[in-house]
Order: structure tokens, then sequence, then C-alpha cells
């Protein structure tokens, strides 16, 4: 098994690892032994590891991986190519990490379609500017983006180059005041709905849609089928589908497939109107920042056990939440009732032990925090008292 290998080789029956780069070492090698011990354990070979960004785990060790298998990264690939007609004249501009499938999903692409890729980040961050100007250089005619991309996009109100044919636009909320602004400069934004588990997109706006302004529907691919159960919530069959999870808990390495029949039940509530997928929104405590996935609860864990290595009473005095953000969709929030000393004491600790999109953005300063009887802080009073 490798832990990384770029680009990606499909013809063999290697098992491939990716996993962030920037998640402490520790951690990172815990998912790394994790991978290889299940992969051993079930016998799987011409896999590929992947941590979802939907995880809700309780520390980044325990983020829970994904194996997709090779064939069903070919099968999502082939799929997006048909729908946006690649052929080997596209070029496509990267700036999605290897690490998610957004990003893979690029690489295999462009080799199917004898397409090239162009790496389009500057020093390894994303950089607007930069990005348009490889778009011109190059004369990129496709890409991917998360919303807080395009964001940046329209912020410094850069029209699109006319080489540019479409970009597909997923990991997070793609609203559509957005979408008609980017729009409105020419860029010809695609809006998705995919997930770790299905290897990328299955449903994705069309080519056609791009001859109207209005926000249009997201189309299911031709390999994938979705419903929506009794509960609400989207259930998802596909050719690219993953084989099963991996996690480390408290009870030790556990590895499970949850599929039901071919189905896998999503986390996200949603309706099928024929081929049109509505997504309403997620469950609660996961959220995406800048199209990176977190879970909200396990912050509030890190942010009280940094509050109470620095003062046992403090952590009865703070919260965070997320809040709304138009260029990122979500960013955290510190809540406290503690003087401004005391809030920064506790966030620059916390800050060290979370990644730089999980950091707190803003504190705000209250005089209460208002909770039920049993001590449980009621959210929706304190997001009044916020906005």
């Amino acid at each position: 098994m490798v832990s990384h290998q770029t680009p990606l080789d499909l013809s063999t029956d290697d098992n491939v690892i990716l996993i962030n780069p920037r998640f402490p070492k520790a951690d990172f090698d815990k998912l790394y032994s994790l991978a290889e011990s299940v992969q051993h354990e079930l016998g799987l070979q011409a896999h590929v590891w992947i941590a979802t960004s939907g995880s809700t785990a309780d520390s980044i060790g325990s983020t829970k991986l994904v194996a997709l298998s090779k064939k069903a990264l070919i099968a999502s690939a082939v799929s997006v190519n048909k729908h946006l007609q690649a052929t080997a004249e596209d070029i496509w501009t990267q700036v999605l990490p290897h690490f998610h499938v957004g990003g893979l999903g690029i690489e295999i692409r462009s080799e199917l379609a004898g397409s090239r890729v162009v790496p389009a980040l500057k020093e390894g961050k994303w950089d607007a500017q930069h990005f348009y100007q490889t778009i011109l250089k190059e004369k990129c005619t496709l890409s991917a983006l998360v919303p807080t991309q395009v964001y940046d996009l329209v912020a410094h109100n850069l029209r699109a180059p006319e080489t540019m044919r479409a970009i597909v636009v997923g990991g997070g909320v793609f609203d559509a005041p957005l979408y008609e602004q980017a729009r409105a400069l020419g860029w010809p934004v695609l809006p998705s709905y995919g997930m770790t588990e299905t290897a990328s997109q299955i449903a994705t706006a069309s080519l056609q849609s791009l001859q109207a302004q209005d926000y249009p529907e997201i189309e299911l691919l031709s390999h994938a089928d979705a419903r929506s159960n009794e509960e609400g919530f989207l259930e998802v069959k596909a050719l690219s589908l993953f084989t099963c999870y991996a996690q480390n808990t408290a009870e030790g390495a556990r590895h499970w497939d949850p599929k039901i029949q071919g189905w896998f039940v999503s986390e996200d509530r949603g309706e099928v109107q024929g081929m049109a997928l509505k997504i309403s929104g997620r469950s609660k405590d996961y959220v995406k920042i800048g199209g990176e996935g977190t879970n909200v609860a396990r912050l509030r864990a890190v942010l009280e056990q940094s509050a109470l290595e620095l003062n046992p009473l403090w952590p009865l005095h703070i919260s965070l939440l997320d809040m709304p953000s138009e260029r990122l969709g979500a960013e955290i929030h510190m809540v406290t009732t503690l003087n401004s000393s005391a809030a920064e004491k506790i966030a620059n600790l916390y800050g060290e032990k979370v990644l730089p999109y999980e950091k707190i953005r803003k504190i705000h300063f209250v005089t209460e925090i208002p909770r039920t009887d049993l001590g449980k802080i009621q959210w929706s009073a304190l997001r009044r008292i916020l906005c």
C-alpha cells in the first residue's frame, strides 16, 4: 500500500491511502495504520482510502475513512466526462487537494479523456488572481471549485476568460445570489451534489443551463440513482458507491458497510423529482467551511478542554457555534461571558489544536449564555442574541 501516488495508477491492484498531510502526525499515523489493518483484514485490492469530509468524529484520529474501489472512481469519472462532454482537447485547471474526491476526480477524468491538468495554486494555496492568470495563460476549459473560491472570483470582479466552458461547484452550499453574481461575470458555474462516499458528484446542472441566468436544477448523472426515505433523508445507489467505512473508536478499530441492498442512506435531507435532486440541508452539527467539512460538536469539546486547561471554571462560560458566512458558507464563532483577556487565551489555545479553517473568526461577549434547567445551551435563543 502506498500513501501517495500521482497520477493514480488505475491499472494495478495496489491500495492507496490519501490523508490530509496537515493532520497532526499522531492522527495521520493513526489513520494510516487503520487503513492498512482493515485493508489487510478484508483482503481489499485496488482501493483508495480517503478521509470523509463529512465525518462526525470526536477527534481527527477517529475520522471516518472511506474505501473507494478504483472501479467506483472510474465509473464516476466516466459519467462526469460524459456530462461535461469532456474530450482530449480540454484543459483542466486544478485547485482542489488530491486527498479529496474533488481533486482526485479531476486527475482520473483527465486521464480517461486524454486531457491535460494544469495546477493553479500559488505556492500550494488558493489565490483568485493566480487562478485567473493560469486560465488565461494555459487557455483552460474546465475546473472544479468550492463556493468560497467562486466568492473570491466575484469579490475580485474577475470576468471569466472565453476559453472556460464549465466549472463544477460543490463541497458546500452554493446559494442563488452568489450563482447569479458569478454568471453575470460570465463564469460557467454548474452547481453539483456529491460526497466522498460516491467518489465525487452524482448530480450536476446541465451544460444547457448555462444558456439561462436562473439558478438551475441539479440532475442525476448517468451512473447514479437516488430517492428519499420516510424520514426525508436522501438514499443513493450508484456505480461509484464506496465499499466500506473504517474508524478508530473508543472500543478499537472497526469497519462496516452501511449499504442496504445497494442503497446508501446519506445525512442529507432532500427529495428527488424526476432526474432532479433538491437538497434541503444536512444533519445537525455537521457544517462545511470553505468546502471543508467539520463537526461543530467536536470543536466545542476541543474549546471546552482548552478552557479547562487554563481554569477549571471557564468551560461554563464559553461555547462556540457555526454562523453564516457570505464567503465561506459558515464560520466558527466563540461566545463567552468572560473578559477579553481570558477569551483570547482560550481562543489561542484552541487554535493550536484545530485545522486552520476550524479556527475562531469572531468572539461574541455576552452577559449570559441561555441554558435550560438541565444546563443545556439553548442554541436558538443564543443565535437570536447574536443576530
